[in-house]
C-alpha cells in the first residue's frame, strides 16, 4: 500500500524539514531525499513527487496533509490501478489540439515491477515537461518498458474528417482501440487498460461499433496521465513522437512551426501561403481547424 503527493519546493522544503533526523541514504540517483519513520518510509523524488510506503504510511499520510495545510485529494496509490501491485497498460494521445502536425496516439505497458523506477525516472504528465525534457526521457521509456504508437498523418486525418460520421472523438476512439490492439501481443499478464479519458466509456464503444475488433476490457479516466504512470508514459512517447514529426515538417517549410491553434498559427499560416498553396497545406495541417476555415472566409470576400 502506498501514497502519493505532488509537491512543490516549499512543501519538499518542509518534509525535509520536518523528518531530517530520520533520513537515510538514497538509493538512486533520482532521489532527492530519503527517510524512513513509524514504520513507513517517505521517498521524495528529483521530480518532487512522494512515494509513502510500509505499514505506518497512512498515519504518516495525515500528518504531512496537516502540515502542509493540503485537503485530502491526494492520490492513494492503493485505491488505483496503478499501484505497486498492479500491472497497467495506458494509453494518450497528442496533437488533436494542434493546427500543424499530425495525431499520435502511443500505448505504454508498465508492469508493477517498473512502476518505482519510472517514477525514479522522473515519468509523469508530459504536460508538466518541456520539450527538451520529453526527448530526453522517451527513449529510456522505450528502452524499459513495452510501448506501441500509432501516428495519423495530415493526408489521412483531411481524408477521414471530409467523412460525416468520422468527428475528432471517433478518430481518437479507432486510434486507441488500435493502438491496445497493437500492443497487447508484446505484454504478459495485465491487470487494467486504462485509456485518457476523451469521452465516457459507452460513446468510446459506441465509436467503435463497426469495427471487426474491439478491444472492451478499458477505463476511460479524466486526467489518467496524471493517475496513472502507464498513462504518463504513454503521454510522453506520444509527445516524442509529435515532436518527431513537428521538426520533419518545419524543415519543410523552413521555420519553426507553432503548436497549438492561436495567433502564432494564424501569423504562421499568412506566411506559407506567400510561397505554398491549399494542396501543401493538406500535408501539414489539419484543414477542418477555425484557423483554415478564417483564411479562406477572408479569400472569399
Amino acid at each position: 500500500m502506498g501514497y502519493t503527493i505532488n509537491l512543490n519546493s516549499s512543501q519538499a522544503g518542509e518534509i525535509i524539514s520536518r523528518y531530517h533526523l530520520y533520513s537515510v541514504p538514497h538509493t538512486n540517483n533520482y532521489t532527492l531525499f530519503r527517510a524512513k519513520y513509524k514504520g513507513a518510509t517517505l521517498t521524495i523524488f528529483k521530480t518532487l513527487t512522494m512515494l509513502i510506503q510500509g505499514s505506518g504510511g497512512k498515519e504518516i499520510y495525515h500528518d504531512i496533509c496537516k502540515l502542509l495545510d493540503i485537503e485530502k485529494k491526494v492520490e492513494k496509490t492503493a485505491n488505483a490501478a496503478d499501484t505497486i501491485n498492479l500491472s497497467v497498460i495506458g494509453t494518450d494521445e497528442v496533437g488533436t489540439g494542434d493546427f500543424f502536425g499530425p495525431i499520435v496516439v502511443a500505448a505504454a505497458y508498465v508492469p508493477k515491477m517498473q512502476i518505482l523506477p519510472l517514477m525514479r525516472m522522473g515519468v509523469k504528465d508530459s504536460k508538466k515537461l518541456n520539450d527538451q525534457h520529453v526527448q530526453q526521457i522517451a527513449p529510456e521509456i522505450m528502452r524499459v518498458v513495452k510501448t506501441s504508437a500509432l501516428v495519423l498523418n495530415n493526408l489521412k486525418y483531411n481524408y477521414l474528417t471530409t467523412r460525416s460520421n468520422c468527428n475528432m472523438n471517433r478518430l481518437k476512439a479507432l486510434l486507441h482501440n488500435n493502438v491496445i490492439h497493437n500492443i497487447l501481443p508484446k505484454v504478459g499478464e495485465y491487470d487494467a487498460i486504462i485509456v485518457d479519458a476523451f469521452t465516457t466509456r459507452e460513446r468510446y464503444l459506441d465509436y467503435l461499433r463497426d469495427q471487426d475488433i474491439v478491444i472492451k476490457n478499458v477505463e476511460l479516466v479524466e486526467k489518467g496521465e496524471s493517475k496513472y504512470i502507464a498513462v504518463a508514459a504513454a503521454s510522453i512517447v506520444a509527445r516524442y513522437l509529435f515532436i518527431k514529426e513537428m521538426e520533419k515538417l518545419s524543415q519543410e517549410v523552413g521555420f519553426e512551426l507553432p503548436k497549438g491553434a492561436g495567433n502564432k498559427v494564424d501569423l504562421a499560416i499568412a506566411k506559407i501561403l506567400k510561397d505554398k498553396n491549399d494542396v501543401f497545406f493538406n500535408r501539414i495541417a489539419k484543414m477542418n481547424f477555425k484557423n483554415w476555415e478564417k483564411f479562406k472566409k477572408d479569400s472569399r470576400s
